[in-house]
Order: structure tokens, then C-alpha cells, then sequence
């Protein structure tokens, strides 16, 4: 199967990582320059990681290079839309967009991108955001350093279109108690795996706010230290099991995990 077919391919299954590999070894055997992106992107990552800085600034400017020609390929049909795509590992599946602006433009974001990531700005201003059929493609949310109004909450705690959602960050927006006792009632979040509850007015329940001890050895976390905090397990005895208050204990070889996992 040819690149193009099996972007298309993709962009209907954007989770499907047989299909992504599929794809580089498609372009690898045509000869398309876009081959040199995701091979730049993962000797760049695996050099960052390494701490071999200077080799990976090395390699920056030609992957950069690349992606803005990819960037600019894909912007007769982005430039109808306002956001920002960040790639990821080469891949264009991270985005930077207004609420108001992915509901109104979702449709041909999606069948122009294999968004999996999103970064909502403005959500009080537009919650209808959440019932928008192609947010179910969605594996992580950043709605941090923002104010949730009681009715953004709730759309997001009664949307049916969270079937992917695993990572959601609402760090820094002004959230309370109450409105935490919304999601934790959700059944539209009992998927979600990781919830960032930091920097709020809430007492924030989950058990990696607690901290965690670490063996002095080896570096690993402590089982015995990790417990879920008093409003935790209040939540808990009101709504029973709910896997995002349990995200220390879940990611434990990584915490907390990177939404790039999911």
C-alpha cells in the first residue's frame, strides 16, 4: 500500500501504531523525503534522553527544516482553522486550539490530522466542545491555567465522547471540591488514568499528591508509602473504585506518566 492510502488509513484510526509503522516503512521504500523526519525525530529524542545535548542541537536544525515543509504542506487547510500543530516524534498529532474553534472546524481537523492530543484553550467559553464526535479520538487533554465553570465540568464529566480520554490536565483552573466531586461521580472518566488536580482551591485527592517515599538504593518508589490522601478516600466510600485517584500507584516505574504514553 502506497503513503497516501495509508495516511488515509490513519487518519480513521489514529490509535493504530501497526498502522504507523506500516506508513514510515512505506515512505522509507518510496523514497519520500518525509522518511527523514521520523527517523531525525527518533535519533533526536533518543540522544535528548541520553543527555547527549550537543549531538541532539546538531540534528535540530535539519529536523526542523523538514517539519516546517510538512507544516506548510498541510497549511492550505490548517490556515481555515486557528491552531497550532506540535509534532511528536515527527508525528502531526498534537494541537493547540480554541474550544469554540475545534468544535466549529473538528470534522476537517481530523480528516486533515491524526490529533490525539489536544490543548483547549477558552473551555467555559464554548463546553459544548465535549460533544463533538471526533473528541472521542482523544487520548489526552490539557485544560490547565484556565477557570472551569460549574458547566464545563459537568459537560466534560457527562460527555459520551471520552471513550480514548486517559490523561487530563486541570491543573491551575480554580477547581473545587465540589466540581471534583462531579468527576469522580463520571462515568464518562472511568477510563481516565491520570488526572492533574494541582494548584487548585480543591484539596486535591489524588495519591500522587501525597508523595511517595523512595528506596535510598535504587530509586524506586516505596509501595508501602503510597496511600491515597483523607479526600480520596472519601470519594472513593461515595463513588467506588476510580482509577485517576490511583495514578502513582498505576505509574509506578514512571510517574507521573507522560500523555504521550496513551
Amino acid at each position: 500500500m502506497n503513503p497516501s492510502d495509508l495516511w488515509q488509513r490513519i487518519l480513521a484510526a489514529p490509535s493504530d501504531a501497526e498502522l504507523k509503522a506500516q506508513y514510515l516503512e512505506a515512505l522509507a521504500q518510496a523514497g519520500d523525503w518525509r522518511a527523514e523526519i521520523f527517523s531525525l525525530a527518533a535519533d533526536y529524542k533518543r540522544l535528548r534522553s541520553g543527555s547527549y545535548i550537543d549531538a541532539a542541537n546538531a540534528l535540530k536544525p535539519r529536523l526542523d527544516a523538514l517539519l516546517a515543509r510538512w507544516r506548510a504542506d498541510f497549511s492550505p487547510r490548517t490556515n481555515a482553522w486557528p491552531g497550532e500543530i506540535q509534532f511528536v516524534i515527527g508525528w502531526p498529532i498534537e494541537l493547540t486550539i480554541k474550544a469554540a474553534d475545534f468544535a466549529r472546524n473538528a470534522a476537517e481537523i481530523v480528516a486533515t490530522l491524526p490529533v490525539r492530543h489536544l490543548n483547549l484553550k477558552d473551555i467555559s467559553e464554548f463546553s459544548g466542545v465535549f460533544d463533538v464526535p471526533q473528541f472521542g479520538q482523544i487520548a489526552s487533554l490539557d485544560g490547565s491555567k484556565q477557570a472551569w465553570s460549574d458547566d464545563a465540568i459537568r459537560a466534560l464529566a457527562g460527555s459520551p465522547r471520552l471513550g480514548a480520554l486517559r490523561w487530563l490536565d486541570l491543573s491551575r483552573g480554580e477547581i473545587t471540591e465540589a466540581q471534583v466531586e462531579i468527576l469522580a461521580a463520571s462515568s464518562a472518566l472511568k477510563d481516565l488514568e491520570m488526572l492533574d488536580l494541582s494548584n487548585n482551591p480543591t484539596r486535591d485527592p489524588v495519591d500522587g499528591s501525597a508523595g511517595s517515599g523512595r528506596d535510598w538504593m535504587t530509586g524506586q518508589v516505596v509501595l508501602e508509602s503510597v496511600y491515597l490522601p483523607e479526600f480520596g478516600t472519601e470519594l472513593e466510600a461515595r463513588h467506588g473504585k476510580i482509577t485517576w485517584l490511583h495514578a502513582l500507584w498505576n505509574f509506578l516505574e514512571d510517574y507521573p506518566p507522560s500523555r504521550y504514553h496513551f
